[in-house]
């Protein structure tokens, strides 16, 4: 058995080399104190990550791996469709999600996601301000993340058959009967028809306002190819041409363009509905710290750089944005002036109502 080696410390005069070797000791815990990183970093592991599809794919779960950090991208269609599987065990079986704006604040209420520490997100100073420190995402003197992506969901049609589209009137077009397909989600398609009418303020709507839009919907029922609850459907109706114009979400721009479809994007005059989203802790994951390790590099110009390539989405990372090419940064609309064109979503008043109105516009 080998010895530990001996050292010799040159004691102070007058001092008992006890006391020495005791302030010593405390000096050297200080010091480590002072020269320790913050925040410090996790040492790598594997997330269960309940998401949208656009954020769990194989490039998001290659640049993870980079960082040590194995994804387990498990996705879901609609913000209801994850807040009841979190309500039905889902805690149980997530580390993080990525709700949108509006969501956050039920979810916490629900008891289903959990603060976060926010001195380990190292990304703050680089982001544009008005994605900082919002009430919808820090309340009650806690923080639950900071968004690393914000886009609107908007129209998506194919140029070469329908040339220029401006308007949101496309989607209620006789001349496209057949050929539109909707969201299948009471706050979307509610939300479009309130913006065809001029509606201002659409999360907002009373019952004359909301009866309004549902006569329009289902005046528009006969044109409609489908209602869409999965991306990949109306991903491979617009690919297919059974549809040339839909509402739905800027990812379905790349895959389409990949496969010869002239796909545009347009946040029609009437305006679009605005969001943006961060990666939020799930109540109880025993992974926090990793968690908060992998939100924080969503907020990277490096992870920025890579989520605009595969998915064209705008990041929130300012710095980002001065280093992409600019003529990337101009094709995907990145500037925050164009935030007053949106109408952010929110959970609207009277919900059930809404519910209700959707499920009648379905059956009419």
């Amino acid at each position: 058995m080998s010895q530990t080696p001996s050292f010799n410390v040159l004691v102070p005069a007058g001092m008992s080399r006890r006391h020495f070797m005791r302030l010593l000791g405390v000096a050297g815990a200080a010091a480590g104190l002072a020269g320790a990183p913050l925040p410090a970093r996790a040492a790598g592991g594997t997330l269960n990550y309940f998401t949208w599809s656009a954020w769990g794919g194989e490039s998001f779960v290659a640049d993870a791996r980079k960082a040590s950090i194995e994804l387990k991208s498990t996705f879901y269609s609609s913000s209801d469709e994850m807040m009841a599987k979190l309500r039905g065990g889902g805690t149980k079986l997530y580390d993080m999600i990525v709700p949108v704006q509006h969501y956050c604040k039920i979810a916490a209420d629900n008891d289903l996601i959990e603060p976060m520490d926010k001195a380990r997100f190292t990304h703050l100073k680089d982001l544009f301000p008005e994605f900082v420190g919002t009430p919808h995402w820090e309340f009650g003197g806690k923080f639950y993340g900071v968004p690393f992506v914000w886009g609107a969901n908007a129209i998506a049609y194919n140029k070469k058959v329908m040339g220029d589209v401006d308007s949101i009137n496309a989607l209620f077009d006789n001349k496209w009967k057949g050929r539109i397909a909707m969201r299948d989600e009471a706050e979307d398609s509610i939300g479009v028809g309130a913006l065809k009418l001029g509606i201002k303020k659409p999360f907002e709507m009373d019952d004359k306002e909301l009866n309004e839009v549902k006569k329009l919907l289902i005046s528009q029922k006969p044109l409609v190819r489908a209602y869409w609850k999965n991306f990949a459907d109306v991903q491979n109706m617009m690919a297919s041409g059974e549809a040339v114009i839909a509402w739905t979400f800027l990812a379905i721009i790349a895959p389409l363009r990949k496969v010869g479809v002239e796909a545009q994007w347009l946040w029609p005059k009437e305006g679009a509905l605005g969001w943006n989203e961060a990666v939020v802790a799930v109540k109880g994951t025993k992974s926090r710290a990793l968690v908060e390790e992998y939100a924080n590099h969503t907020l990277s110009p490096e992870f920025a750089e890579m989520m605009a390539k595969e998915t064209r989405y705008a990041t929130t990372s300012k710095l980002a944005v001065g280093k992409m090419d600019p003529a990337m940064v101009a094709d995907l609309g990145i500037d925050t002036k164009n935030m007053s064109r949106l109408v952010f979503k929110e959970i609207p008043k009277n919900k059930a109502r809404w519910n209700e109105i959707w499920n009648e516009v379905k059956n009419a």
